[in-house]
């Protein structure tokens, strides 16, 4: 009997990965959709304090990230500067006033994120995160209060709050090899050739292409947020 890729959510199951089968049964089922014109984003999945956290290389780019304070370094200044601007927040008037509300819906704060890193997986990592994610970033947004001093014609913008989230697309773009599949024991392996029948992108593409199924889309995570005891401040 030739091995069908549809029975690969099964066989996630059997693993434990339900993320990642419950994203690839919704690929399945999706009417034909691909970048730029991606379907309908989860929104609902993706968990990071309970679920992305519990992952120790997910766990140690978010501590570094964290630890760095990447909203602060150059290019983040960068980022925040065109972001105020675009928004037409550095006027120099004679108020304080506040920007970024990170109670608003992640997919619509994403328009304003100011840095990232991204989480990679190896051979060796063959769990839920790398089944649903893949290669995914963190991105993160912030919130504070902006400070117009009419002398200098600056803006002292001060970040009190970080927010930090998963963005990525579920899809089966490019030229990637996805391991070896086996629906006889339930099992896939990245480096026995002899484990089951090989899976590459190009598989679900062809199959998207036969089926006139399989629907890209994006996935965000909710927003974790940290109130910083001392704010970061810096000039524009």
């Amino acid at each position: 009997m030739t091995f069908s890729i549809t029975s690969i959510p099964a066989i996630m199951r059997k693993q434990g990965w339900l993320n990642g089968a419950k994203f690839l049964e919704r690929w399945f089922a999706g009417a034909p959709a691909t970048a730029p014109a991606y379907g309908p984003p989860d929104t609902q999945t993706i968990r990071m304090s309970t679920w992305v956290l519990s992952y120790p290389r997910a766990r140690a780019v978010y501590d570094q990230l964290m630890r760095e304070r990447i909203w602060m370094n150059a290019a983040a200044q960068k980022e925040i500067a065109a972001m105020l601007r675009k928004k037409g927040l550095l006027a120099l008037v004679p108020q304080c006033r506040p920007f970024g509300n990170l109670a608003a819906p992640v997919y619509t704060l994403d328009n304003d994120y100011i840095n990232y890193r991204i989480v990679s997986f190896t051979l060796g990592d063959l769990d839920d995160l790398s089944a649903a994610l893949g290669n995914f970033s963190f991105r993160v947004v912030v919130a504070g209060t902006i400070t117009p001093d009419l002398k200098t014609h600056k803006c002292s913008i001060m970040i009190s709050e970080v927010g930090v989230y998963v963005r990525d697309s579920f899809d089966f773009n490019g030229s990637q090899f996805l391991g070896f599949w086996d629906d006889k024991d339930m099992t896939v392996s990245m480096i026995n050739p002899l484990a089951g029948t090989s899976v590459s992108n190009d598989d679900f593409r062809s199959w998207r292409t036969k089926n006139h199924k399989g629907g890209d889309f994006l996935v965000y995570s909710d927003l974790l947020k940290t109130r910083l005891t001392k704010p970061d401040v810096f000039e524009i």
